[in-house]
């Protein structure tokens, strides 16, 4: 009977059985996610920490790349003034050079030998610092890595294999003289804060060794590699720092972690229905108060762009309506009374207000564009145009704007005030690139030319050029690199040009200075239509 019960579970032992055994598997299905959880909080902590340590190390590196960069660049200063000496009229004045070596020597202890070579049909050594150094290059090596090289061109040649040494070679004039510096790359990259011995190796530019420490890896460890910032010795920079099992894995932070998810998830699963049901309330309400606000920044922005599209169009006429009033203010005061002159004045603010009032129409195009009024129009009248509106402003500011060759029979199918405006942009950018250079430099070039169904309207000057940085996003707006600069003079010209059926376009001039070109589609002449038919 009661093995019978026992089997039954009449006295409800078999329901109690059914319980534990629920619980038990909840304990262990806790046990698994806290598990889980632990370990992808390991993996994270782990990651982390070798990121910091990635981090600090590169920011290490990059010390040593721009100390050790600055010290490569005060070889080119030597050879350059070794040079002087070598390119001196007269025989070699092998006293100047003594001086200059000792010196050189003296203050730059890493500079192992300077030697001067000939590098002529015999070639052989003129000058050394020390004429028994047997890792010195042979002078026919000199010769054959200098054939066919410019003068004033610096060449790096490695040093014999583990010597620790590599030269730099430069031919001095269109003599057939060469310089030549043995450089110690251990001291090049010596006594660097923070690195120990033995982590820098440097490579040349074919990736021969040229200062190759031990090799001392045990597994884990960070890695820094960068080409030297130098042009002339554009040699490889290799940091390694090896990290033990203790530094690569933080053990006392994935143990804290560990307890304190463990401590989550207990208290987590008793109160996480109740967070998620609060959690979706507030997740719905912060969602409608962001989109009233989306909206509402929307609006603001659009009108802020307006306005400072406004402001900028509008600068130039309304400053010209000012220098046209003040001067027709002085000139209805004079005696005699110019009358000529006043209503000349009077005529040229009017035209300038017709101009804002163009303007003003632009931007509102520029909002919601419309089609442009295209009619045929001389490319000569359109750019002397823009050039005398844009003389004073430029004469004040000490900028001389060059007008070039203009093709007197090209005639553009554009709405004329539109391309002005644009021309107009990019001749004050021109300005302003080059305010700031010597006041014989302070020009702005200006010509238009054509090119079968195409005219071209380029505008160069002579400033810094345009940075890889901005030249990737260069018609972008709101994207200005003057101070006070609202970076839609750009952007509002590709739109006015594009409008027209034109192309607008820039780059960096070879020798210096950015060109921009404006190329717009043409209007046959009679001639023209006469010999296609």
């Amino acid at each position: 009977m009661n093995r019978r019960e026992t089997t039954t579970g009449g006295d409800g032992s078999r329901p109690l059985a059914a319980g534990a055994g629920a619980s038990r598997r909840f304990g262990f299905a806790w046990i698994a996610g806290w598990a889980a959880a632990a370990l992808a909080a390991a993996g994270l902590a782990i990651g982390v920490h070798h990121r910091a340590l990635e981090g600090a190390f590169v920011a290490e590196g990059e010390t040593v790349h721009r100390l050790v960069s600055q010290r490569a660049d005060q070889h080119d200063a030597l050879l350059t003034s070794l040079g002087a000496i070598v390119r001196a009229p007269g025989p070699l004045r092998t006293d100047l050079v003594v001086l200059l070596a000792d010196s050189v020597q003296r203050f730059y202890p890493r500079v192992r030998t300077i030697a001067v070579v000939d590098i002529g049909a015999a070639p052989h050594a003129l000058f050394s610092t020390n004429p028994s150094d047997a890792a010195a290059p042979a002078p026919a090596a000199v010769a054959t890595r200098l054939a066919g090289e410019p003068p004033g061109r610096s060449l790096v040649l490695p040093g014999p294999p583990a010597s620790g040494l590599y030269h730099m070679v430069k031919r001095a004039g269109e003599e057939p003289v060469a310089l030549v510096l043995t450089v110690n790359a251990g001291q090049l990259v010596e006594a660097e804060p923070g690195v120990a011995a033995g982590t820098i190796s440097l490579a040349a530019p074919d990736g021969s060794p040229i200062l190759a420490p031990p090799d001392t890896r045990q597994g884990l460890g960070l890695n820094f590699t960068r080409v030297l910032g130098s042009q002339s010795q554009p040699l490889t920079l290799s940091l390694r720092r090896d990290l033990r099992l203790a530094e690569a894995i933080p053990f006392g932070t994935i143990g804290g972690i560990a307890a304190v998810l463990g401590l989550l998830a207990w208290l987590g699963h008793r109160v996480l229905a109740e967070r998620r049901r609060a959690e979706a309330a507030r997740g719905r309400a912060r969602l409608s108060a962001d989109e009233a606000r989306l909206a509402q920044a929307t609006r603001v922005n659009a009108m802020g762009e307006l306005a400072s599209g406004i402001a900028h169009e509008l600068a130039q006429p309304i400053a010209a309506i000012l220098s046209q009033s003040q001067a027709g203010a002085r000139l209805a005061k004079a005696e005699p009374l110019d009358r000529q002159a006043v209503i000349q004045a009077l005529d040229a603010n009017a035209r300038l207000a017709k101009r804002a009032g163009a303007i003003l129409d632009r931007l509102r195009d520029y909002v919601r564009p419309g089609v442009p009024d295209r009619r045929p129009t001389s490319l000569a009248a359109l750019i002397a145009h823009v050039v005398a509106l844009s003389q004073t402003e430029l004469a004040g500011r000490g900028v001389h704007l060059v007008v070039g060759p203009v093709d007197p029979q090209a005639r553009v199918l554009v709405e004329p005030i539109a391309i002005e405006q644009a021309l107009h942009n990019l001749i004050r950018n021109a300005a302003d690139a080059v305010e700031a250079l010597p006041p014989d430099q302070r020009r702005v070039e200006i010509s238009g030319t054509l090119s079968g169904a195409t005219a071209e309207i380029a505008v160069g000057d002579r400033g810094a050029g345009l940075s890889p940085e901005l030249a990737a996003r260069l018609f972008e707006p709101f994207r200005s690199t003057k101070p006070n600069g609202m970076g839609l003079g750009l952007a509002l010209s590709l739109r006015l040009v594009e409008a027209n059926g034109g192309r607008l376009s820039g780059d960096n001039r070879p020798g210096g200075g950015a060109l921009f070109a404006i190329t717009l589609p043409t209007v046959a002449t009679d001639e023209q239509r006469e010999a296609a038919e």
